[in-house]
């Protein structure tokens, strides 16, 4: 056998400077690794363990208080149905959809022609929207109502297509509720 000194052990560890660190800097790698993702849960766990209600927001306030609008020959209820968790997209799903109704209908808004309702469909009492409106996640519904029974509704589900485009998403929206208010579509 010919044995060549560069392909020994002491040879190859001697052509790898600093190479008994190398064994150290992966467990400390792997240690931090294993921090952060213990860290992340940690912070997962207590965000979800929050009911969302301990920290109302502008757009989860209810509205204000209206006159009995149910006796309105016509009318359009716009509910934001979600549920308990909600992410930070769902969020500003709500808040682009109310702020798009409020900039559009102040008038219809105020004389109870048009109401903004925003809705757990987890909570006791509101599990009957989820096959009213036949949900399956967080969702923006138009209703029609006329003398005080539901006519038709709308899930204006391309809200989650159009997040990115805020113009667009208003315009949608709004086409949407003028579209109910005037009896199109």
């Amino acid at each position: 056998m010919i044995f060549d000194s560069a392909s020994t052990p002491a040879a190859e560890r001697a052509a790898r400077p600093h190479s008994s660190l190398w064994p150290r800097r992966r467990i400390a790698s792997a240690a931090v690794l294993v921090l952060a993702a213990t860290a992340s849960l940690v912070l997962l766990a207590a965000a979800q363990a929050k009911p969302p209600a301990a920290t109302p927001s502008k757009s989860t306030a209810p509205a204000p208080a209206r006159a009995d609008t149910t006796a309105l020959p016509h009318r359009v209820i716009a509910y934001y149905l979600h549920t308990t968790y909600r992410c930070v997209t769902c969020r500003k799903i709500e808040a682009y959809s109310r702020e798009a109704i409020e900039a559009a209908f102040p008038q219809e808004l105020k004389d109870g022609r048009l109401v903004w309702r925003v809705v757990n469909f987890e909570e006791k009492g509101n599990k009957h929207f989820v096959k009213d409106f036949q949900l399956y996640t967080k969702s923006l519904v138009l209703v029609d109502e006329v003398k005080g029974k539901q006519v038709r509704w709308k899930n204006l589900a391309k809200v989650w297509e159009l997040l990115p485009n805020k113009d667009g998403f208003f315009s949608y929206v709004q086409g949407g509720v003028r579209d109910y208010l005037t009896g199109k579509s």
